[in-house]
């Protein structure tokens, strides 16, 4: 398959096992690369489900997952591929610490990629220096005794170490101080500017504007809002989001280009 350009998702539905209603219905959009897009919603909303299934953990009941080429060419990606070209983390990462050294931890991913050697202590300075760490300074250290923030680092150097072309990062910020913040806004901007396609998931829309390139919003398992940033009108989404009333109107959702 040639390179992906975009991934694109064709009318993605889904119910959870037993369930008696559509957690996702009719989702179509397409996550493009060298761009930023933010997927905000209520709670409930199938904003995680959603990025579940782009991350290929779970298979849509309906529609398909596709990476488009340059030449608009489209090939349907079954899990075990989105698994593969998309990285992915949840809240709070640095939960899921387990080495003894912050260059164990960093280098599991790319490891079981079979990268070793020279090529291998590249990928983990490199993974460090994007979340702002000093190689020298960091990489022996255990990853238990560093501080909250740094653990959080560490987790994410973790996932880009994968140097996929895809990244999903679900409420990355949660528990985040104002210099946590910065620091995963620089890495995110540095990772589109290496031509990656990124989806920021987040109910915290007061972090958005100015930093992504694309808005989406869910309600109820459906798209209601596909818009460029600078097309997008913060303040009633934000009052309609605090209100619990974001009922976007339908004639206001956009086709992604």
């Amino acid at each position: 398959m040639e390179k992906s350009e975009c991934l694109d998702f064709d009318k993605i539905g889904y119910r959870y096992p037993g369930g008696n209603r559509n957690v996702l219905s009719e989702i179509t959009c397409s996550l493009n690369r060298s761009e930023i897009t933010a997927l905000v919603g209520l709670s409930a909303s199938g904003k995680s489900t959603f990025g579940r299934i782009i991350k290929g953990l779970i298979e849509p009941d309906r529609g398909c997952c596709n990476s488009v080429n340059s030449d608009g060419e489209r090939n349907k990606l079954p899990a075990e591929k989105r698994m593969k070209m998309i990285g992915w983390t949840g809240a709070h990462p640095e939960l899921q610490l387990f080495a003894a050294t912050v260059q164990e931890e960093v280098g599991f991913g790319p490891v079981n990629l079979g990268v070793k050697g020279r090529d291998l202590d590249q990928r983990i300075n490199w993974a460090l220096e994007k979340v702002g760490l000093d190689p020298e300074e960091f990489l022996n250290r255990d990853p238990f005794r560093l501080s909250g923030g740094e653990k959080r680092r560490i987790a994410l150097a973790g996932i880009i170490a994968m140097q996929t072309d895809y990244y999903i990062f679900d409420e990355p910020t949660a528990g985040l101080d104002d210099d946590g913040l910065e620091s995963f806004i620089d890495l995110i901007k540095s990772l589109k500017n290496d031509g990656c396609g990124i989806l920021w998931i987040t109910h915290n829309i007061s972090q958005l504007a100015g930093i992504v390139d694309r808005l989406w919003s869910f309600e109820d398992g459906e798209l209601v809002m596909n818009m460029a940033e600078n097309q997008v009108d913060w303040e009633d989404l934000t009052e309609r989001l605090v209100s619990g009333n974001d009922k976007c109107s339908r004639t206001s959702i956009l086709a992604c280009h």
